[in-house]
């Protein structure tokens, strides 16, 4: 699961608009060569995230940081890159940092409330994630709400998990995050005809996602369909050997038996 969260997190505030008016008006009293030299430290470590390049992004959001101390943008990114690397004490205390110095900053408040939903300090993530649902509609709106359903997973509560999934996709059927989530939700509920629903819409657009490959095997188990799940299962060994799914594939196709539902 987690392998979803922290790009979708990063990809969101990556795409944040206004960030280059932010750092003009940050440095109006700055020389105009510094300020380049500044805003393509700042760029730069925006696209080293983007490429997964999180070190050096580290050291690029720094140098932009100790450039512009009072930048909400900036200290939201920095932060970003240290979520990556779940550090989540210290992007945790740049993201309210970010919020001190920008209020309306709400991707910031979303980054906090991972940060802390990572940290397993649940009771501290889910304010974050309202406070961005009780603010006017934004695009920022429909990855609160998947936030709040991982957390909702997080914390067992499966058929909140789901209702709260069931509404991103309503507001946004191509965020394929949340079919897998919920799939694995209704796994839970023992919903596996819903599940399997989920997965194989997974599946059409990323025919190699070896979570969406295994548990629509397990949910054709749970129809007696076993033709049908070896040939995922076998999908999940050829299509990511070395993830932890492939590992459980090979020991149902060596004739260990499979788990559903209660697994996760």
């Amino acid at each position: 699961m987690r392998g979803w969260l922290l790009p979708a997190a990063l990809a969101a505030a990556l795409a944040s608009p206004g960030c280059k008016t932010a750092l003009e008006k940050d440095a109006e009293a700055r020389e105009p060569s510094a300020l380049t030299a500044d805003l393509v430290d700042y760029r730069n470590g925006l696209t080293m995230l983007r490429e997964g390049r999180v070190d050096e992004a580290i050291q690029m959001l720094q140098a932009a940081r100790a450039a512009y101390p009072r930048n909400a943008e900036v200290a939201n990114a920095l932060g970003l890159a240290l979520l990556y690397k779940r550090d989540y004490k210290n992007s945790t205390k740049l993201f309210t940092e970010a919020i001190g110095l920008d209020p309306e900053l709400i991707e910031a408040y979303n980054n906090r409330g991972v940060a802390a939903m990572e940290a397993g300090h649940f009771e501290e993530a889910e304010p974050d994630f309202q406070a961005v649902l009780a603010r006017p509609k934004t695009s920022e709106h429909v990855n609160a709400r998947f936030n709040l359903g991982l957390l909702r997973s997080r914390q067992l509560r499966w058929s909140e998990a789901e209702r709260e999934l069931t509404t991103v996709l309503v507001e946004d059927p191509g965020y394929l995050k949340a079919a897998r989530e919920r799939g694995l939700a209704r796994m839970k509920l023992e919903d596996f005809k819903g599940a399997l629903e989920d997965f194989l819409l997974v599946l059409r657009e990323d025919p190699k996602d070896p979570v969406s490959n295994y548990n629509a095997a397990l949910c054709l188990l749970t129809t007696d369909r076993r033709d049908l799940a070896v040939r995922y299962m076998e999908r999940t060994v050829e299509s990511a050997p070395d993830s932890d799914e492939a590992k459980k594939a090979r020991r149902f196709l060596g004739g260990e038996p499979a788990q559903t539902g209660r697994e996760r």
